[in-house]
């Protein structure tokens, strides 16, 4: 039942309602240190590395360097250790500027249907690599890039970016519940040894290369009259110092030759 006033009227509606300032509840504490504050560490294993097979790198920087405008691709990586190996990339089609490149999704898609019709499911699942071209502006991560990065990493994302003159920075995003990101990884092109070619180098040299006979100099006692290459000077002190008279498993702390004397 509504009250009314003296007159019979009732209240206006029009006064502000009365708000109670009640305060929040305090948030309760996630724990109680129990270790001294420092500063977060990281260690990397050693050998760290992205690889580029020779394809790799004949794709990466023919795509990049056949435009003016950035590009983008995807590559295959398998991983052995602590290295990681780019096989090849593909190519899709895209929209680039000079300073802006986005692949299409669509044509992403059909890319994986296409691997996956030909029995590459394997590769499908080893497509962990995605690369852009910087043309004339140098290798660096602009904010785009760190997002596309995190975007696309889900267990692992190997990152590269190209410019001129064949530079190349590479980076590892890593997910899961803690993500985070390994930046200059050092980057190697893979050398695939032609074993024909290096069994006729072998050929060679056990044809023209013969084993010397004799002692090795370290034991060849040096006549103090000997004249040749280090007969003058400082060079002939040096030489008996160093090599006159040890073995080959011997050492010798060496003082100077000369004083304010160079060899040359």
């Amino acid at each position: 039942m509504q009250k009314h006033d003296r007159d019979g009227d009732l209240p206006s509606r029009s006064e502000p309602a009365v708000v109670l300032d009640i305060p929040r509840k305090p948030q309760w504490p996630a724990g109680i240190s129990v270790s001294k504050s420092h500063t977060l560490k990281c260690f990397v294993p050693d050998g760290l590395q992205v690889v580029l097979t020779k394809e790799a790198f004949e794709q990466l920087f023919g795509y990049a360097y056949a435009t003016n405008r950035e590009i983008s691709c995807m590559g295959v990586v398998r991983r052995h250790g602590s290295a990681f190996i780019v096989e090849r990339f593909h190519l899709v089609a895209q929209e680039g500027g000079s300073a802006h490149t986005e692949m299409d999704p669509v044509a992403l898609g059909s890319l994986i249907e296409t691997l996956l019709g030909e029995g590459k499911a394997d590769e499908v699942r080893a497509i962990k690599c995605w690369a852009h071209s910087h043309p004339g502006m140098g290798c660096f991560w602009s904010k785009t890039d760190d997002d596309t990065c995190r975007l696309l990493a889900t267990d692992f994302l190997i990152s590269l970016v190209v410019s001129d003159g064949f530079a190349i920075r590479a980076r590892l995003d890593v997910g899961g519940p803690v993500p985070f990101t390994v930046d200059e990884v050092p980057v190697i092109m893979e050398i695939q040894p032609d074993e024909e070619v290096l069994k006729r180098y072998g050929q060679e040299v056990a044809e023209k290369v013969k084993e010397a006979v004799g002692l090795p100099m370290g034991k060849t006692p040096r006549p103090e009259n000997a004249g040749g290459l280090f007969d003058d000077g400082v060079w002939s002190d040096y030489y008996g110092r160093t090599y006159g008279f040890l073995e080959e498993d011997e050492t010798a702390v060496l003082d100077a030759v000369a004083d304010d004397r160079e060899p040359f």
